[in-house]
């Protein structure tokens, strides 16, 4: 009987816990299907979670029923290849190797921040080349790191960290040096010191 009782608590907390980053996860704008992967919970439950954000909040959460990607259609050119580099690296540095054993949400969530924060600084990502990914598109991303579907490899020449997917449709091994060696002198030294 004692020992009944002492797994009940644990069960509520890991319930709680579940339903605390369903929460979390709702709120950075996560599509349901990947929230339902990451906590394991029912649509059912997080349709209570949504109505949850009407009572508290006012406002209805959001339910994205987006779709994932994976790097076939997220890393086509050495924009986007930049740009999940970015992600990735700032990613792997606020998770460290546990991003290889599993999606690290509150740091996927911290480095898509970052991410966006940067994007505003450098004035090239302004526009209409440099889309911006989701965070959909991170988790996809994060998602293939861990799975080995994908890697960070510090090129050679430039010594840039490079995130690479075996299902990117671009052979650019290092979009740093790709780019650069497209731009002129000047625009190169910007776009590197940017």
């Amino acid at each position: 009987m004692s020992r009944t009782t002492q797994i009940a608590p644990k069960a509520q907390m890991a319930s709680l816990t579940q339903l605390l980053l369903a929460r979390q996860m709702t709120k950075a704008g996560f599509i349901t299907k990947i929230i339902m992967i990451e906590t394991g919970l029912t649509h059912k439950q997080l349709r209570r979670i949504y109505s949850g954000f009407e009572q508290d909040e006012g406002t209805g959460a959001r339910k994205n029923h987006g779709t994932m990607r994976s790097g076939t259609t997220l890393i086509h050119n050495s924009a986007t290849k930049i740009q999940a580099s970015l992600l990735m690296q700032l990613y792997y540095n606020l998770g460290g190797d546990d991003v290889t054993i599993s999606v690290q949400i509150p740091e996927l969530v911290k480095a898509f921040r970052l991410y966006h924060t940067l994007r505003n600084e450098i004035p090239s990502m302004k526009n209409g080349r440099w889309p911006s990914f989701t965070i959909t598109d991170a988790w996809c991303l994060a998602s293939e790191l861990r799975s080995e579907m994908a890697s960070l490899s510090v090129c050679n020449s430039c010594k840039c960290s490079y995130f690479t997917s075996v299902n990117q449709r671009t052979y650019i091994e290092c979009p740093f040096c790709h780019d650069a060696a497209r731009l002129p002198m000047n625009e190169s030294a910007k776009m590197i010191a940017a």
